[in-house]
């Protein structure tokens, strides 16, 4: 009795088996197309006999799933790289929409900065047309209004980024708060007595730690109990069993245009640290459109500067010292908030040729002051203050700041957005020289040059200069000897006197008022080598209604280098190769990561993706042994049965 019973058990194990074996086929083909499934398969043993006796059938022991924890690992950093390459290339292609890569930049601002300058060469062929300078004047509303555009194109850019990387987070936590809550059923389920590894669970927690790949990206180290610890790439502990930590989205402690990500434990900014997925790409972009900003609005201040500056060198129709064409927004400076010291800092940017666009921070040290560039990080020790000069900049300290006080400076970040045309007046156009110099009836051989400005502090040795008070009146230059002058005013009163040399002439010049004028600038003209005779005399008179010397001059500034060594257009042209060049290799780097991912997840899948094949043959497989474990059962009851039989006729 006991062999036939024990025959009846070995077969209804293997049913059983066998029926098992048939749901986790069932199962597999059910989820051949669930996002994140690992193909399942049955785990048997066989049962001890009795006496060492044969086996006593089959138990499954577990339903296992076909995982390669190094393969998962290599596929949520390809999908993490990937992300963050797609959405770099994205921002990029909206940044080549900004600027006309296909043109190199004789396109867009940069046609716009021709016609600008085009429109000063007219007013100097003829200064007196009220239709040249207005075509100059809507020239310059047209440069204003194209820089406006690209700047508020840009800061849209930023904002949508901002966005991105706002969402980002808020999936993060959500993701991560799911991960804790499956880790702690899945520990709970394999822990000792369990019921085995829940592996329903554990695919949808492995589903769920790639979806947290592509916002940000993660290193996931096994923990006990079949559960995963999750640490972004610099460290943070986002998920430690049970257990989630959030991410804020934040303007950071200097309360700028662009967001950053902090550690919600304990208030650390840890963007720095961030890479891969969503949030990597979002910070690489920010990145790239920080430095369009800053280069286009560098664009706007130097031209702002330069065009200004000649403006009150010259003189209007009214004959009155030109004022500024344009306005523009000065550097930003934003305060660390967890400043303890109630200083100020102020900055503005003194040399535009000297300058590089870009954004820093400025802090105070033991030592002085620093300034670390945001993109490069390169560190520039400042001095003590309380005004130092770097990169064509000037920093002022007011007030008391503290050691370990900062400043994050932006000096041209919002300038492309701010920069306007500031007057409506065709004839507020300062065209004329601030002087012309006219020989007497009476002069010899002596000859005098064009006026051009100058500053003080670059005039030969012996050069006269009249002072500013002076400015705009009619004057006299009359020698009074072969080798002395004076410099008279409209009352013929002296008011400067100079030495001349027949063999190198002399040097005359006339300080401008201050302001509108750079402080220091003045007007000089040379006389020429010659010999004079006394009572010789030029004629200094402010430049008419014909007069296009400062004109010619501000149409000069096209070829001049304003903005760091290189002229407008050059700068520009610049830009626009460096977001062309960009957007190539934002491209190339997308296409190679999406390589790198199929290949990856050609890989997994097998490894732990349903071959429907395979499947197919297990199910006969197991239909089979099915049978065969019926058919035991059957024949085991007919032996039974017939002993009954047997039994019951003796």
């Amino acid at each position: 009795m006991s062999g036939l019973s024990q025959v009846i058990n070995s077969g209804w194990s293997g049913l059983e088996a066998a029926s098992q074996a048939l749901e986790t086929v069932s199962n597999n083909t059910a989820n051949i197309n669930t996002p994140g499934y690992n193909v399942e398969s049955v785990q048997q043993v066989e049962l001890p006999g009795v006496n060492g006796g044969p086996g006593s059938g089959t138990q499954v022991t577990s339903i296992q799933r076909a995982y390669d924890q190094f393969v998962f690992s290599q596929m949520v950093n390809a999908s993490s790289a990937s992300q963050a390459a797609q959405v770099v290339q994205n921002n990029a292609e909206n940044l080549t929409a900004v600027f006309p890569v296909t043109s190199g930049g004789s396109g867009g601002l940069g046609a716009t900065l021709t016609s600008f300058f085009s429109g000063m060469n007219g007013v100097s062929q003829d200064p007196s047309s009220m239709a040249n300078r207005q075509t100059f004047l809507s020239d310059a509303q047209a440069l204003a209004a194209n820089l406006n555009s690209i700047g508020s194109q840009l800061a849209s850019n930023l904002s949508s980024l901002n966005g991105q990387l706002s969402n980002a987070v808020t999936q993060i936590n959500t993701l991560t708060q799911q991960i804790a809550n499956l880790n702690s059923q899945i520990e709970t389920q394999s822990a000792v007595g369990g019921a085995g590894p829940p592996v329903a669970l554990m695919d949808s927690r492995d589903n769920l730690v790639q979806e947290l790949g592509q916002e940000v990206g993660i290193t996931v180290v096994a923990g006990p109990n079949n559960t995963d610890n999750i640490f972004t790439t610099g460290g943070a502990s986002l998920v430690a069993g049970g257990t989630s930590s959030n991410l804020v989205a934040t303007s950071g402690s200097y309360g700028g245009t662009s967001l950053s990500v902090v550690y919600q434990p304990t208030g650390q900014d840890i963007t720095a640290g961030l890479s891969g997925g969503t949030i990597g790409g979002v910070l690489t972009s920010q990145t790239q459109v920080i430095a369009a900003q800053n280069a286009v609005g560098a664009i706007a201040t130097a031209v702002s500067a330069a065009v200004n500056t000649q403006q009150s060198l010259g003189l209007d129709l009214d004959g009155a010292q030109g004022g500024d064409l344009f306005s523009v927004g000065g550097p930003t400076v934003l305060a660390d908030q967890s400043n303890s010291g109630s200083g100020t800092l102020t900055a503005s940017i003194t040399n535009s040729n000297a300058f590089t666009p870009g954004n820093f921070i400025v802090a105070k040290t033991a030592g002085g002051y620093e300034a670390t560039n945001i993109e490069t990080g390169q560190v520039t020790a400042l001095g003590n203050g309380p005004t130092v000069s770097f990169d064509g900049m000037t920093l002022a300290v007011s007030g008391t700041i503290n050691t370990g006080d900062s400043f994050e400076v932006e000096p041209t970040l919002t300038a492309a957005q701010t920069i306007k045309v500031v007057t409506t007046d065709p004839g507020a156009i300062a065209a004329a020289s601030p002087y012309v110099a006219t020989p007497g009836s009476n002069l010899g051989n002596v000859t005098a040059s064009a006026f051009s400005a100058a500053a003080s502090g670059s005039l030969p040795a012996g050069t006269v200069i009249v002072p500013a008070t002076q400015f705009g009146q009619n004057m006299t230059v009359k020698f009074t000897s072969a080798t002395t002058f004076n410099v008279l005013n409209a009352g013929n009163a002296v008011i400067a006197s100079g030495s001349f040399s027949a063999a190198n002439g002399a040097e005359v010049a006339i300080a401008y008022p201050s302001p509108p004028a750079p402080a220091g600038e003045v007007a000089e003209f040379t006389l020429s080598s010659g010999t004079p005779a006394a009572g010789d005399t030029f004629s200094l008179t402010p430049g008419g209604v014909n007069s296009n010397g400062n004109i010619a001059a501000m149409a000069n500034l096209a070829s001049e280098n304003l903005l760091s060594g290189q002229t407008l257009s050059s700068a520009y042209s610049t830009l626009v190769g460096q977001v062309g060049s960009a957007g190539q290799t934002a491209s190339f780097n997308a296409q190679a990561a999406s390589g790198v991912l199929s290949q990856v997840q050609s890989v997994q899948q097998s490894i732990s993706g349903v071959n429907l094949d395979q499947q197919a043959a297990d199910l006969v497989l197991y239909q089979q042994a099915y049978q065969a474990s019926a058919q035991v059962i059957a024949s085991a009851e007919t032996l039974f049965n017939n002993l009954l039989t047997a039994i019951q006729a003796a």
